[in-house]
């Protein structure tokens, strides 16, 4: 009698640790669901139904990849595939969904793998955030960098830009032309190595430390020299200024230069 007696108390202890476990499944403020070794969902909480529109009854039973947005169809089904016979690892990923109302948004995928005590995958529990309003941002930031890229490099007169370390970050083709060097072989470079100021006398200028000593900023309309790559001189007027952040910090410089 007490064997039978501890047994079925394991038993409930077990069934009741499992009801546990779905009740905080279904109850988690974050949107998850489970697929078995083909894809189909088994599982979804409330969290899930409400970011996307649909009913449990409408998600359990179809393949997870039909609530993705048509052209991320084909990936999605062919990673999890991968990912589900262990071809590929289970990572961090960005897809679009398609709503039950035909509206789209973007969830951030965080997934694990299901397996058995023996080590075989039977399936995968993911977690979805909604990076929607993230997304847009970035997209918004990548346009106006394009557009002020387009901006920078339009301009006429040579422009470089500079880390607080005085290593180039920028430079349009005009800077180009006058230095003999091409951006991609003068970027994290010192400015001086590449924009080589020098006075009358052939004292060169260090142009970080008129930034970094606070010095004035204004045209140099004195007979400065700029050295090119080559070697060769020409005489040039140029204005150097600050490049701040949010807090008036000091965070590189910008150095304007014209033939005069």
């Amino acid at each position: 009698m007490n064997t039978m007696t501890e047994s079925t108390i394991a038993v409930d202890s077990g069934a009741a640790q499992a009801a546990e476990r779905h009740q905080l499944f279904e109850d988690a403020p974050v949107a998850y669901h489970e697929i078995d070794p083909y894809g189909v969902i088994r599982a979804v909480n409330q969290a899930e139904c409400q970011l996307l529109g649909y009913s449990a009854e409408e998600m359990i039973g179809h393949p997870v990849w039909e609530f993705v947005a048509a052209d991320h169809r084909q990936a999605s089904r062919e990673s999890i595939t991968k990912k589900l016979s262990r071809e590929q690892p289970v990572s961090i990923v960005t897809r679009e969904y398609r709503r039950s109302d035909g509206s789209y948004l973007w969830l951030e995928i965080r997934e694990k793998l299901i397996e058995t005590a023996e080590g075989v995958v039977v399936g995968i529990r993911s977690a979805l955030i909604d990076v929607t309003e993230r997304r847009q941002l970035e997209t918004e930031i990548r346009r106006q960098h394009d557009w002020m890229r387009c901006v920078f490099r339009s301009a006429t007169k040579a422009v470089i830009t500079a880390n607080v370390l005085g290593h180039i970050s920028m430079m349009n083709p005009a800077a180009e032309t006058i230095t003999g060097w091409r951006e991609g072989e003068a970027l994290g470079r010192a400015v001086e190595q590449i924009c080589r100021v020098q006075r009358d006398s052939g004292e060169p200028v260090d142009l970080m430390s008129c930034i970094l000593a606070a010095a004035v900023n204004s045209n140099r309309l004195r007979n400065f020299v700029v050295i090119d790559r080559s070697g060769a001189s020409q005489p040039i007027q140029w204005t150097i200024s600050p490049i701040m952040n949010d807090e008036d910090v000091i965070i590189g410089a910008m150095l304007v230069v014209e033939k005069r």
